[in-house]
């Protein structure tokens, strides 16, 4: 091959070559790179209230989460942080002096006589959270509503006790501060002696006996005595509660004791372990207030006998 044919040759297999790379991709110049760019910038705006609501949404959540969780420590430690912060003002003596009264009429029976509670009736308040996390009033318009569904047993609104007053109540919630906190429980004096009975007792009494005096004394007394220790479970006048204590008016298991039987049993009580026990609710010894003696009771029997239908007998007698 000449000189020319290899020139041709060679020319040849340029423009070859030249007409392939015609061909070949290249990278988009300055347009095309703002095509892209404006692209991504769209997508940007509309995942952009996407991600932020759902981003919100996931924070919300963690954030109900985390304040419940620091709520729960808060509260369960609320008694403990209430004494070991500085003590509150002294209560006033007369205030927690009526509220120590009326607690021992009609709050014993669930709570018990020292309030550290009654398994299977009332809880411990002396310790008590939810009461160191309630202001004043939040508690004494708790007192007024109660719990009635509370298991195992409900709370009835002012402890069954409707003629506790505004005033009364604030008495009992002045008395429960000091339970909490004895730093701030003052000297109480001596617990008085029960009051009579009322004029209305003593004559519905009176009437139920026929006139006999005596009797209407026994019965105008367990009267007084059984709305004060046993009407949270049983309700004024025996009608009973649902779910806390049977009716005990018109009452079988009653007219089937004489006066000594249902003597040992209301001191011995009955445990919801006991085969016989129906509701599964504790009935505590002398319904829950030690205080009772055996006369009491007795007299809170002779008032029983008169919510049967059928006139009482001589307390004690047969």
């Amino acid at each position: 091959m000449g000189l020319e044919d290899t020139v041709k040759a060679s020319s040849s297999s340029s423009d070859a070559t030249m007409r392939d790379t015609t061909n070949e991709w290249h990278p988009p110049q300055d347009g095309g790179l703002r095509e892209v760019g404006k692209a991504f910038l769209m997508a940007c705006l509309v995942m952009a209230p996407i991600l932020g609501f759902g981003g919100r949404e996931v924070y919300k959540t963690w954030k109900g989460q985390e304040d419940a969780r620091l709520a729960a420590i808060k509260y369960g430690r609320a008694h403990a942080d209430l004494v070991a912060a500085p003590a509150l003002p002294l209560l006033s003596v007369e205030e927690a002096t009526h509220g120590r009264d009326l607690f021992a009429r009609a709050c014993v029976a669930c709570h018990g006589a020292d309030a550290r509670g009654v398994q299977g009736l009332g809880k411990n308040l002396l310790e008590s959270n939810f009461v160191a996390t309630q202001d004043d009033e939040q508690l004494k318009q708790f007192l007024i509503t109660g719990r009635p569904n509370a298991k195992p047993v409900g709370m009835p609104p002012k402890a069954g006790r409707d003629d506790l007053a505004d005033e009364d109540l604030r008495h009992l919630v002045v008395y429960m501060r000091g339970l909490q906190d004895p730093r701030r429980m003052p000297a109480l004096p001596a617990m008085v002696a029960d009051a009579p009975p009322t004029a209305a007792q003593q004559d519905a009494a009176l009437a139920a006996a026929g006139g006999d005096k005596e009797l209407a004394g026994y019965i105008a007394s367990g009267d007084k005595l059984f709305h004060s220790s046993c009407i949270a479970c049983h309700g004024k006048g025996g009608v009973g509660i649902a779910g806390n204590g049977k009716a005990l008016a018109n009452n079988e298991f009653i007219r089937s004791l004489d006066d000594d039987s249902l003597l040992a049993f209301i001191k011995q009580g009955r445990s919801p372990s006991d085969p016989k026990n129906t509701t599964g609710i504790q009935m505590p010894p002398k319904g829950g207030n030690p205080a009772m003696s055996d006369d009491d009771i007795l007299d809170v029997i002779a008032y029983l006998r008169t919510l049967q239908g059928t006139k009482p007998g001589t307390p004690g007698g047969k």
